[in-house]
């Protein structure tokens, strides 16, 4: 544990080099230099890196054991409730998609006690942790240091490589490209470079006359709006000058689609111009952001998590918030399922966050010719529905 006190100098950044063109990682043809902190300064990137982070560390975590294929909730350990004392649940399961997402691999460090459970999870950067082979077996290092009780997850496994693909490395020239685009917008903005007007005439002006028409135009005109005298065939000439002249505003968006394209989320969960959604595309792309984004990264979570539980206890994340329909879609669904006999009044109930009522533990089957199953009720001596009983003799 001595490697996480507080009062430990800042490791220095693991600098990785690419095997092809001997540069150091992060260089792209742009110029710009590629890393986590700088590839945080696009707001593209962040929003994408937030939103898979935020949707992962929202949902709720379970834990369950599979009796006769049902799922019975067994509880939370330690460990999971509070992964380690400086960080929440929701703060670890974010630091874990962070990093799986911009480096493409995440080690989650957890000790063990004596009786081989889980002490505590920590989160270690990747760019602190080297990885060697020796003699086959996988040794993990901050700096110098070996340590031990690494679990690494790939985000891009690679066959013979021990690292995952990293998103920065594999995309740096998208985000080079953007970074240089949102560089050169600031300084076009900051500097002014391209001047609000000219002032033209075909006489010979010296440096010095020139120097004095401007100055004495800018101290007469400047946020005043005076009317203008011109003479000696001087004629004033407006340069209107955008961005958007430029197409720079629709590169911009073009990149902001291409981070989002990498990390698979849709266009309009970062709010990219000309994607419009309808409410029922946006529930359907809801569904379809939970299956073909969040999905992938979450069976990557519950794997490395299982493992480190008992044998026959898995655990989960509950999605359910996200595949939520609307209330009336629920409730019909519900009813249905209710008279299939798929569910009790009971757990329909939970389900909307209700209070049980007595006897809604049983089944009631209320499809024509089926028995209706009461309370507390021989399902087979009651009578089918829409058939008269005989009178009483």
């Amino acid at each position: 544990m001595a490697i996480f006190k507080r009062d430990k100098r800042a490791l220095p950044p693991r600098i990785d080099v690419d095997r092809v063109t001997a540069r150091p990682v992060g260089f792209n043809v742009t110029g710009e230099l590629v890393n986590e902190d700088t590839a945080l300064q696009m707001s593209a990137v962040m929003a994408c890196v937030g939103l898979l982070a935020d949707s992962v560390a929202c949902l709720p975590v379970r834990t369950y054991k599979l009796v006769n294929g049902r799922k019975i909730d067994q509880p939370l350990p330690d460990w999971l409730r509070q992964p380690n004392d400086d960080e929440t649940t929701f703060e670890f399961f974010h630091s874990c998609i962070s990093q799986m997402a911009l480096h493409g691999d995440l080690f989650i460090y957890a000790p063990r006690k004596p009786d081989g459970s889980v002490l505590e999870l920590r989160v270690l950067s990747g760019n602190h942790v080297n990885i060697t082979l020796v003699e086959s077996e996988i040794m993990y290092h901050i700096g110098n240091k070996p340590i031990r009780d690494v679990e690494h997850i790939r985000w891009w496994p690679r066959p013979g490589s021990l690292r995952g693909l990293s998103p920065l490395e594999t995309q740096r020239n998208t985000i080079g490209l953007a970074l240089a685009m949102e560089r050169f917008l600031s300084l076009w903005y900051a500097e002014g470079g391209t001047p609000s007007s000219v002032l033209e005439t075909d006489a010979q002006f010296t440096e010095e006359q020139a120097r004095i028409l401007q100055s004495t135009w800018d101290e007469t005109h400047r946020q005043r709006r005076r009317p203008a005298v011109l003479s000696g065939g001087l004629k004033w000439r407006p340069i209107v000058s955008s961005a958007a002249d430029m197409g720079l505003l629709e590169s911009r968006e073009h990149q902001l689609r291409s981070i989002a394209r990498v990390f698979r989320i849709p266009s309009h969960m970062v709010l990219a111009q000309g994607d419009s959604q309808t409410y029922q595309n946006v529930e359907s792309a809801g569904i379809s952001f939970v299956r073909h984004t969040l999905l992938p990264w979450i069976t990557r979570l519950e794997a490395i998590i299982s493992k480190m539980l008992p044998p026959d206890v898995m655990v989960m994340f509950d999605t359910e918030e996200f595949m939520r329909a609307d209330l009336m879609t629920r409730v019909r669904t519900q009813q249905v399922q209710i008279m299939s006999g798929t569910l009790t009044p009971n757990e329909a109930r939970t389900q909307l966050g209700l209070e049980p009522y007595d006897g809604g533990d049983d089944f009631v089957m209320a499809l024509p010719g089926a028995p209706l199953a009461g309370p507390s009720e021989d399902p087979t001596k009651n009578t089918p529905v829409g058939v008269d009983a005989e009178p009483p003799k």
